[in-house]
């Protein structure tokens, strides 16, 4: 506290000396103080021996001397001795510093002005500034008077000879200013900026590897959000200084727009980067045309159909001009050497319903559990549906289940029971002159096609399992099939069965498009089955011939 009181009337005497006519710039630079040889040294000295000017941050460092001598001070209690110091204390102990001044004389007394009876008008020059006289007539300064801490101003100036100065300066002068940067480099250096500031680590939006983007089931926002802001965000590191795993000087963008409005980051962010850039990519970010189905669509060329609710419901078909129809006569069955083909439009509305879709006459007249003979007078042919249950009892030992068997087949059928529990067939049965031929095919292993004798349905024979080898609807209650049976008696079934297992075995064999020799791929072989199913949905046929379906 004491140096504050000192520090204070040091004041009070530089402001009054420096506003003084005692005190000229000849006064304040001998006051000055300089180092000089590593040493603080009172004037500046000269030549290659000039010093750093030292100023002081405060003037009872700078005046130090001040407080050595003491000077004679008149109280109530006498006369007494005090330094600098101790007239410091008191004034400030008697009115702190308040109506004190100093004066300074013309010639350079130096006295105080208030402060009470013992220290208004007291002199203070000795305790200031000292200056001894050497044996030589020289004086030196040992206590310099207090202006060491102002430096003196002088105004200067050049006087220019304007003739030489013309003739050797050049006055053309095209460019004050920088030029600033190019276009180009302020592109480059905004793409480096941007770099810079972008989180270096993209994130990894699927962990999981399902191909989308791992969200939380409640918010449905993204489940690594926080520990990627934690570990990137610049608005994270300011709002979470203890939390988060980034400082704010070495932090990054913040990633999306979800930030409180009045944040200073709530509209700088990636997203906001995003949305800015977002108008000017409309071209490649616009999704991928589809090409247009431009496909006529099909209209029903007929005024209508004739509905049967139920197989076995059907019209009888019978000329009344003479016995039989054309080709037809029982007695002549010439269609076993012509042949035929029978077709219809199909569209099944159940699982369940069987039974027969066109026939003549009935081929399987008292046929037995074999499926390899008839009653005599049974002729004739009939095209049939039925249907197979998943998981009926197997009649043999062979599977389980109907189920079982069907995942024994590899080459046909393969996919019967995939979409339903149930599976439909279209089988064509012919009467061969006594010998049953059917539609089914041979496939893989035990699968081969039966000689001489047909599958029969609720049979206990193991010949059932030919059966899921006849032809397959699939089970869609909404769409209409076209069925072609045929018979061809020019087919050399009987011959077919060659003993080559590998061809017994392939499906397209016995569908008459292998030929038996070569075993390449033809329209029609000769060799296969004499009765065969084919099908196409409308779906199918509309769109093989360019209808939009």
């Amino acid at each position: 506290m004491g140096n504050e009181n000192l520090e204070k009337l040091l004041d009070l005497i530089a402001d009054a000396l420096i506003q003084s006519e005692y005190v000229d710039t000849t006064k304040v630079n001998n006051s000055q103080k300089f180092i000089r040889d590593g040493l603080i040294k009172l004037g500046q000295g000269e030549g290659t021996f000039k010093g750093t000017l030292a100023l002081f941050q405060r003037d009872v460092k700078a005046n130090e001397e001040d407080v050595i001598n003491s000077t004679t001070v008149e109280t109530t209690d006498g006369t007494i001795q005090q330094n600098l110091q101790e007239i410091a204390n008191n004034l400030q102990a008697y009115s702190n510093f308040n109506n004190v001044s100093i004066n300074v004389s013309v010639d350079g007394n130096i006295s105080i002005v208030g402060g009470g009876d013992s220290y208004n008008g007291l002199d203070i020059t000795s305790l200031l500034t000292e200056v001894s006289t050497n044996e030589d007539g020289t004086s030196t300064v040992l206590n310099p008077l207090n202006v060491s801490q102002f430096i003196p101003l002088e105004q200067k100036q050049s006087v220019v000879d304007v003739t030489k100065a013309n003739e050797f300066l050049d006055t053309n002068i095209f460019e004050l200013l920088p030029t600033g940067d190019t276009r180009q480099s302020r592109i480059i250096r905004f793409f480096n900026e941007m770099n810079a500031l972008l989180p270096p680590i993209e994130p990894e939006f699927d962990t999981d590897g399902d191909g989308r983007v791992d969200r939380n089931i409640d918010t449905n926002q993204w489940t690594g959000s926080l520990q990627y802001s934690q570990d990137n965000s610049i608005a994270y590191a300011q709002d979470n200084p203890n939390d988060t795993n980034i400082g704010e000087e070495d932090a990054f963008i913040h990633r999306i727009k979800n930030l409180p409005q009045q944040h200073v980051n709530a509209n700088r962010t990636i997203q906001d980067i995003y949305n800015r850039v977002l108008p000017y990519l409309t071209d490649i970010l616009e999704d991928e045309a589809l090409p247009q189905d431009e496909r006529p669509v099909y209209r029903n060329q007929s005024k209508g159909y004739l509905q049967f609710r139920n197989p076995n419901q059907g019209i009888i078909v019978r000329n009344t001009d003479e016995g039989f129809v054309k080709g037809l006569d029982p007695d002549n069955p010439t269609y076993l050497e012509t042949g035929f083909t029978i077709t219809m439009w199909v569209r099944f509305l159940d699982k369940v319903s069987e039974g027969t879709l066109f026939n003549f006459g009935n081929p399987i007249r008292g046929v037995n559990v074999q499926g390899d003979s008839v009653d005599a007078d049974a002729f004739g042919f009939r095209l049939e549906t039925f249907v197979i249950n998943k998981d009926d009892e197997f009649p043999t030992d062979s599977f389980n289940t109907f189920g079982d068997c069907a995942d024994a087949l590899t080459n046909y059928n393969t996919d019967l029971f995939d979409n339903s529990n149930t599976a439909r067939f279209v089988r064509l049965v012919v009467n061969d002159n006594g010998q049953l031929r059917d539609s089914h095919l041979g496939c893989n292993d035990n699968f081969q096609k039966l000689n001489n004798s047909i599958a029969v349905l609720g049979s206990t024979s193991g010949r059932v399992d030919r059966l899921l080898t006849t032809t397959h609807i699939p089970e869609d209650f909404n769409e209409w099939y076209f069925i072609c049976a045929s018979f061809n008696p020019a087919i050399l079934e009987d011959d077919s069965h060659t003993g080559n297992s590998t061809l017994e075995q392939t499906p397209y064999f016995w569908l008459n498009h292998i030929e038996p020799d070569t075993e390449n791929f033809i329209a029609n072989s000769g060799y296969g089955n004499k009765c065969k199913v084919e099908i196409i949905s409308k779906s199918d046929l509309l769109r093989a011939r360019g209808f939009k379906v």
